[in-house]
């Protein structure tokens, strides 16, 4: 049944690539660049195109180009296949000039419509002058091993960490984002050991999704050129008045870099494994001026701080009857720090009993701040009839936009409660107190009293005709189990079936495990996992061990299985290029994704080997 599941499965990648889906053509090029530095811009679009119209390229020259490229990816996420197609034409230009110059919007035909990617803007910074390559050792961070650093850039290793405020100065309760990002010279970035993130004291902080992999762009830092990695983001409301220090991030640096003396023979030069340099690095200590709020704050202000509040207020219906329970639904929404925003003071009259406001947040957190909606929900129960009027309720705020407090009123609220048909009665609710109420759903209703009127029967389920058949059908489920547990045992201890039937299965998850490989990057991780998935899947159909299986032995057995010449020499091929990956320089992404589609194909060929 599995092997049928999984020859449906390739078989559908052939037909998922075309369906009706947004067409998303966009430009990519670095942020900044130096002069005289020639670098790519890429025109990407998830559809064939028919007609590219190329973009005015303004200051730069194109050096290069254009050039189209198109790729076919697939992933296999717990079971679920999917397939993406891109289409790319690429430039390599070089920057003549500084300044920040723009490159023009470019466009294309897809399926007879237009599209237009959005115009570049690309800072260009005076070129670096020629750095040293002759550091000398740079010492380690305390309490760890010393490791050789000779002949190491300088620009190698310079690296640091800042934390950027988007605001200098807030008032009490106004929100300001913190980002933290990374600045290095070269993408050599290997992990980051003893981490230490600030604690913000004085401030209530929350994070903001920051990406889960480091993503690196280039930027201007003092006339040279960084690369720079976001690490983490909160969006912050200070508590408290005064200059509130921010704890530096603190982090030991591992960075891979190579060795820059001259090799000696050819061989040096391909075989060169990168050195593991460790940096300390800490940001600068930071200070925020938070300004207290004004002094002439009224009553009804209870520390809620924004802009563009709206209060509501209703009755879950327009009429009740008396001791008939029913809710007032408070909403308040607006931008701000809407988890601090307390429950509002509603003035009920003195005939409504109140009970434990149920509130619900439904706010978002994004890099603009906290907006959304926050709703109170206060459960009441009218004890007498009558025309009831319930005053306006008030919300205040400071609104840092004005720059003064704000108060929002409701609609005045009006009930109007019917004589209760049960009053007088001997179970009338009106004498019972608040520890009957029982809440069901959205709604509070009394547990009424009634006479209870019990039935005695006398019925025994033993010696029935029901009591003999569930008997026979428990002992025929037993043998049946018994059985199937039986055979299983069998089938499992004959280790070369087990191989076989699980061969198919232990491949897919290989290839699962290069996939995420391909989609990180790592180049060396991914052919080693291709190049295991494709052995271990021969060892497994054929029987034999890993040690006994050779190129020879390969053709041999998919000879026996009666499969194709050109299938066995594809599949020979692919062994070769994991082969020689591992000793080649790191290969491409279009090169690595070839790869992990044909060796999804040719295993697909021999699942019933």
């Amino acid at each position: 049944m599995m092997k049928r599941v999984f020859i449906f499965v390739i078989a559908l990648l052939s037909f998922t690539g075309i369906r009706a889906e947004t067409v998303n053509f966009t430009a990519s090029a670095p942020r900044a660049v130096a002069v005289g530095e020639a670098f790519r811009i890429s025109f990407n679009v998830n559809a064939n195109l028919n007609n590219f119209t190329p973009p005015d390229f303004g200051g730069f020259s194109v050096m290069a180009g254009p050039s189209n490229s198109s790729s076919t990816s697939v992933q296999i996420i717990n079971g679920q296949t999917t397939q993406t197609f891109m289409m790319s034409v690429t430039y390599v230009l070089q920057a003549t000039q500084e300044g920040k110059l723009q490159i023009g919007a470019a466009g294309a035909t897809v399926n007879g419509q237009t599209y237009q990617t959005q115009p570049v803007t690309i800072e260009v910074v005076k070129a670096n002058a020629p750095q040293n390559n002759n550091t000398q050792n740079q010492a380690a961070p305390q309490g760890q091993p010393a490791e050789s650093h000779q002949n190491i850039s300088a620009d190698e290793t310079d690296a640091f960490v800042r934390i950027h405020f988007n605001k200098s100065t807030v008032v009490q309760g106004e929100p300001m984002n913190a980002t933290i990002k990374l600045y290095t010279r070269q993408m050599n970035i290997a992990g980051f050991e003893n981490i230490k993130f600030p604690v913000f004291n004085g401030f209530w902080s929350q994070d903001i999704e920051s990406p889960q992999q480091l993503q690196f762009q280039r930027e201007n830092v003092n006339g040279k050129l960084y690369y720079t990695a976001l690490l983490r983001r909160y969006i912050l409301y200070p508590q408290q008045s005064g200059a509130l220090k921010i704890d530096p991030f603190e982090a030991t640096c591992t960075m891979q870099v190579r060795n820059n003396q001259q090799p000696r023979n050819i061989f040096d030069s391909f075989f060169d494994t990168p050195q593991q340099v460790r940096k300390q690095i800490k940001s600068p200590a930071s200070t925020v001026q938070v300004s207290p709020l004004p002094g002439n704050a009224p009553a009804s202000f209870k520390g809620s701080v924004g802009t563009n509040f709206r209060i509501t207020a209703a009755f879950n219906r327009d009429s009740s009857i008396a001791n008939d329970a029913l809710s007032l639904v408070v909403k308040i929404s607006g931008e701000g720090n809407m988890k601090l925003v307390e429950t509002p003071k509603v003035n009920f009259p003195p005939h409504f009993e109140a009970y434990d406001v149920k509130v619900t947040d439904n706010s978002k957190t994004s890099a603009a701040g906290i907006s959304g909606t926050k709703q109170f929900e206060y459960p009441v129960i009218p004890r007498s009839e009558g025309s009831f009027d319930i005053p306006a309720i008030e919300f205040t705020y400071f609104d840092i936009n004005k720059k003064q407090y704000v108060t929002i009123r409701s609609k005045d609220l009006h009930l109007g409660v019917a004589k209760d048909p049960n009053a007088g009665s001997a179970t009338n609710v009106a004498n019972i107190n608040r520890q009957t109420v029982k809440t069901l759903n959205n709604d509070i209703h009394y547990i009424k009293a009634s006479k209870l009127h019990l039935h005695a029967k006398n019925f025994l389920f033993f010696g029935t005709t029901g009591y003999y058949l569930l008997f026979v059908l428990l002992f025929a489920l037993f043998v049946i189990l018994y059985y199937s547990f039986k055979n299983h045992l069998k089938k499992s201890q004959d280790v070369v079936r087990v191989r076989h039937r699980k061969a198919n299965k232990i491949a897919q998850h290989r290839l699962k495990t290069a996939g995420q490989y391909l989609k990180d990057g790592n180049s060396n991780n991914f052919y080693d996992e291709v190049s295991r998935a494709l052995w271990g899947f021969l060892s497994d159909k054929s029987g034999l061990t890993i040690a006994d299986l050779s190129r020879d032995a390969v053709r041999e057995t998919m000879q026996r299985k009666n499969a194709k010449e050109e299938d066995i020499n594809a599949y020979l091929q692919i062994l070769d290029e994991c082969e020689y990956a591992r000793y080649a320089p790191g290969a491409g992404r279009v090169e690595m994704e070839k790869t992990y589609n044909d060796a999804i194909a040719v295993i697909s060929k021999f699942v019933e080997l």
